[in-house]
């Protein structure tokens, strides 16, 4: 890990930590609940504060000049701190502006991760109903890309809001624009589903993060719980189930951190050995691993794991919400499935390791 990554993972552990207590999650999370939702200002400031949000824009455009690689640290930071915040859609959002040689307006942006069809798109405008936009209802502007592979920027006027979440709580919104103006578009070299690839791209890191937590999590328990006689960790069918779990949180890590070296390397074109490859392929194994990892973190845990006052649920609870965010392991396996046949027998090994 390089020095900029160091400090990076420093800072926003130090800030987390601080301030994404268990009472601060779930005080966030009963205003999503009750349909109150109040969006922590104070935390966003904070990390605005930071400059993570702008980590891959260059420093010329005022931002850190940071690698995909570098980004990774911070994803899986919200992961692991199951922060309520769109902080890896915000990292997105400035990367796509740049690259589009867009300058975005003020406060927060709304990531539509579909392609947009060319019968949303009226006179500079956008009509049409965009599903699962996260934390939409907070956004000041939307960022999109079209069927024709422009990238827009929408406003918030002319705009229907239908409050929604995941099972993390988390909003993800149902938007629905009408002659929404179009204040900026320009092309960008991505294909029009990229932003959809990109953002499975960071829940897989961030699936990674809140993995790694509840690992650290259940082997404290289990090192401090006592049951006849001897702590949990003592007893071989425990050892044998983290073993498990460690495994698969060791397994995500690699083929997560993987991908986000390929982004760097290639990117994601059409028609090209990019790193479409390595990021189904991190989705795919990602989503799939949740299932083992909170089941096994469930169970190593008892009763006490399932309380809300104990705070386990935060996280897996996000897990099993991130696991089908932009596409589940399904859908990945099967892009994997047909890229393999596609490659046929005598050149699949080639394409993976070029």
């Amino acid at each position: 890990m390089n020095e900029l990554r160091n400090i990076l993972e420093e800072s926003v552990a130090r800030v987390f930590d601080d301030l994404i207590t268990n009472e601060f999650l779930a005080s966030t999370e009963e205003t999503v609940k009750q349909k109150t939702y109040l969006w922590p200002g104070d935390l966003w400031d904070t990390v605005k504060e930071l400059g993570i949000t702008q980590i891959l824009v260059d420093e010329a455009r005022g931002g850190m000049g940071g690698s995909w690689t570098d980004a990774y640290v911070v994803v899986r930071r919200c992961g692991y701190s199951s922060a309520p915040l769109p902080v890896p859609e915000a990292i997105l959002t400035g990367w796509l502006a740049e690259r589009a040689s867009i300058e975005l307006p003020l406060g927060v942006a709304g990531i539509i991760s579909q392609a947009l069809p060319s019968t949303y798109l009226i006179d500079s405008t956008l009509s049409g109903q965009i599903r699962n936009v996260p934390w939409g209802r907070s956004a000041d502007y939307y960022v999109g890309i079209t069927s024709d592979k422009k990238l827009i920027v929408a406003t918030r006027e002319n705009v229907a809001i239908s409050p929604e979440e995941n099972l993390g709580h988390d909003p993800c919104d149902t938007i629905s624009f009408n002659h929404t103006p179009i204040i900026s578009q320009a092309p960008i070299d991505l294909p029009s589903d990229g932003v959809r690839w990109l953002c499975a791209l960071l829940r897989s890191a961030q699936i990674v993060g809140a993995s790694s937590r509840c690992l650290e999590i259940a082997l404290k328990y289990v090192g401090e719980r006592e049951q006849f006689g001897r702590t949990l960790s003592r007893f071989q069918a425990i050892q044998h189930q983290l073993a498990v779990m460690a495994g698969a949180v060791a397994t995500i890590e690699a083929i997560t951190a993987t991908a986000f070296r390929k982004m760097e390397a290639r990117g994601i074109r059409e028609n090209d050995r990019d790193a479409k490859l390595e990021i189904a392929a991190a989705k795919c194994r990602s989503s799939d691993a949740v299932e083992t990892i909170t089941s096994i973190g469930h169970q190593v845990h008892g009763a006490i794991g399932f309380t809300y006052e104990y705070g386990y649920h935060f996280l897996t609870r996000r897990l099993w919400a991130w696991r089908a965010e932009f596409g589940g392991s399904g859908e990945w396996g099967e892009y994997l499935g047909r890229l393999a046949a596609t490659e046929g027998g005598d050149n699949i090994w080639r394409y993976i390791t070029s």
